[in-house]
């Protein structure tokens, strides 16, 4: 308004697009009872050029941008600053106005928790992924979120809490981030296409157990208020010279494995008892342990450990540190930026490259053990051309002396090109060469998609909608190795429209749907009409909560058959529709198959978890995590996408594990039988 009456043209109030993902810098505000708003300046880049955009005359603009205008850095900066001074300028002068409403806010929120119907929510302490949801907890505490511990054991309605889990009170001013965060999204794929993703409900993303107490009685019963970071119960059991370290698919066992990467450790094949209990297989045995140097390690991380007399008789192999490289494009680091963060918070070293660079290099496998190349927009052939540009002049990306920042964490002098056909066919030799691959998003398709990964196949369904979404996901290889730790046969993953991938399947119809912003720029005014159903999952042994009545949503706008590869599907899988059995041969000149070790359900209806899905049927049992062997070595491709801008830390640990055991990921599969 302040810029429209100083005639500043192209500048107003009431637009409109579908803000329904909780994920922009205002959404902080929202969080805590304060109030954003949301407003974007024309882009630029990086020169200045011409726009060429002509507004229409409208109510709310009164003074439109008319033809051609040159446009760059400085115009959009100089808007941008006289926004903000502006915005400054109206708080100051209105700021008896501005604190009321914050007051009201926050008390209205602190009665909802005393007038419920939600009072309270516990997070078990001692759940199998303990020390994630310790984790979990710190990060709500850094976002304002109160918590206390129960000092006694006590029952909340149909909630059981022990003493010590972590309580966050439902009469509390902030009380919006926990509505906000454990809602379950039901997004109306009658709308126009979303923004951005379409569910993101915190305790799904975590794979941890999250309750809600629809009891008031919880908030007389004694507890204590947290005051600082939490960390989850343990440490080491027992005496004895060998230490069984339990795997609970908490992402914190990599980081102890890299914390000990010189003490020689094991990975059980099978369960087995031992220290009077029963460990899954994962379980990390440690001979001639140091109890003195592991057990601190243990109790920082929230790990919990056993010391035995002998070592227990159960198949294992050893969990080698890998050399990795991890491979990034020039196209767009954004993304991938987030599995890099990911690796660096949980302490794994590895070498940064821009991928371009593997058509230099012939010899990779003896440089590095494990490749990761993270999701990159775009099709497989833009993968290899990598950075398209006219005319001779390179494009660098490098520190200088006028541009300092510039150059980190990567450079180069040319950021044109990309691998090529001759940098995929070393990557291929690397993999043959005994080398591991990881890959998820569109990455999974470079292989398939050049006829490097046999039997896969890209599929590309029409009217396929899946926008950010939260699925369920069946684990029908539970002997993988990429699974240690994850004793559910199925969880909740994040999907996000491509690629769909088969083993032994053929091609569909031109790919449709699931885009990204919608043509429509007005404002819908019942984003919730058709909200689609949603169906619920049970996380570390918590029966799941009925999810079929109101609809969650952010504080903004508007809203097949499988092959039989794989292990055995376990019961409560099969339910769901999880494919045959499977997995259990080789192909016709003894090379194993590819080992599917997680897939979509064949049920629709149990599909979506929370978001918006419509076309389900495409992805019926469709691959979701796929180990296959190439040579000595293996791809292991994620469908799904396991780590999201550090939201899905529950698939974390797929990824992890695939790092831990890159050169064992034959275990637990049945031999191919000798002709």
């Amino acid at each position: 308004m302040e810029m429209t009456k100083r005639g500043v043209p192209g500048v107003w109030t009431y637009g409109f697009y579908d803000g329904w993902t909780p994920n922009y810098m205002f959404f902080v505000a929202h969080g805590h009872n304060a109030t954003g708003r949301f407003y974007e300046v024309q882009s630029y880049g990086p020169d200045t050029s011409t726009v060429t955009t002509v507004q229409s005359r409208e109510w709310f603009r009164p003074n439109p941008t008319i033809g051609p205008i040159p446009w760059g850095p400085r115009n959009n900066t100089n808007i941008q600053q006289s926004a903000i001074l502006f915005s400054l300028q109206h708080m100051a002068k209105n700021r008896d106005f501005w604190l009321e409403n914050y007051w009201i806010k926050n008390k209205r929120a602190v009665d909802k928790g005393k007038n419920g119907p939600t009072y309270a929510w516990v997070i078990p302490a001692t759940q199998r992924r303990k020390s994630d949801a310790a984790d979990a907890v710190n990060e709500l505490l850094d976002q304002g979120l109160e918590f206390h511990t129960a000092n006694t054991a006590f029952k909340a309605g149909t909630v059981d809490v022990k003493p010590g889990d972590y309580i966050i009170r439902g009469d509390q001013p902030y009380r919006t981030v926990a509505d906000i965060y454990f809602s379950v999204q039901r997004y109306a794929t009658a709308n126009p296409s979303p923004y951005d993703d379409t569910g993101w409900t915190f305790q799904y993303l975590r794979d941890i157990a999250i309750q809600t107490v629809t009891d008031k009685s919880l908030l007389t019963q004694p507890m204590t208020e947290v005051k600082g970071h939490v960390t989850a119960p343990g440490g080491l059991n027992g005496t004895g010279p060998v230490v069984i370290v339990e795997h609970t698919g908490d992402n914190s066992v990599i980081t102890f494995r890299y914390k000990l990467k010189d003490v020689k450790m094991a990975a059980a094949e099978d369960d087995f008892d031992a220290a009077g209990k029963r460990f899954k297989a994962g379980a990390i045995v440690i001979q001639n342990a140091d109890a003195a140097k592991i057990g601190p390690v243990l109790k920082e991380l929230g790990l919990s450990a056993w010391a035995v007399a002998t070592t227990p008789t159960v198949r294992s192999h050893d969990l080698d540190i890998p050399r990795i490289l991890y491979l990034h494009s020039w196209n767009r680091t954004q993304d991938e930026g987030w599995v890099r963060g990911s690796l660096e918070a949980y302490g794994i070293p590895f070498t940064y490259m821009g991928d371009k660079e593997l058509a230099k290099m012939p010899n990779i496998r003896s440089r590095y053990d494990v490749v990761i190349y993270p999701h990159v927009s775009g099709t497989a052939q833009s993968m290899v051309a990598g950075v398209t540009a006219p005319g001779n002049t390179p494009l660098p990306y490098k520190s200088t002396k006028e541009f300092p920042a510039l150059g980190y964490p990567d450079s180069t002098d040319d950021i044109r090109g990309g691998m090529g056909i001759e940098g995929l066919m070393n990557l291929y030799k690397f993999v043959q060469e005994g080398g591991m691959l990881m890959t998820e998003g569109a990455t999974s398709s470079l292989f398939p998609e050049y006829n490097l990964s046999p039997g896969v196949t890209v599929e590309t369904p029409t009217g396929l909608f899946a926008r950010g979404t939260i699925v369920r996901g069946l684990i029908t290889d539970a002997r993988s190795p990429i699974v240690y730790g994850f004793t559910e046969t199925q969880m909740p993953v994040y999907f996000s429209t491509a690629p769909v991938l088969n083993v032994g399947g053929g091609g569909l119809a031109a790919f449709g749907g699931g885009g990204g912003r919608g043509a429509a720029v007005g404002q819908n005014t019942q984003p919730m009409a058709s909200a689609p159903p949603v169906s619920s999952i049970a996380i570390g042994g918590v029966a799941p909560e009925p999810v079929g009545g109101a609809a969650g949503g952010g504080r903004g706008g508007r809203g097949g058959r499988g092959a039989a590869a794989g292990g055995e599907v376990p019961p409560e899988a099969a339910a769901f529709g999880g494919g045959g059995r499977g997995g259990r041969g080789g192909n016709v000149d003894n090379t194993p198959q590819a080992r599917v070790i997680m897939r979509f359900p064949s049920d629709t209806t149990q599909m979506l978890l929370s978001g918006g899905l419509a076309g389900g049927a495409a992805l019926s049992n469709r691959v979701q995590l796929l180990d296959s062997p190439i040579g000595k070595g293996h791809v292991v491709s994620f469908a799904i996408r396991p780590f999201w801008r550090w939201q899905t830390q529950g698939t974390y640990s797929l990824g992890f594990n695939a790092i831990m055991n890159w050169n064992d990921l034959d275990a637990g599969r049945t031999p191919v039988p000798t002709p």
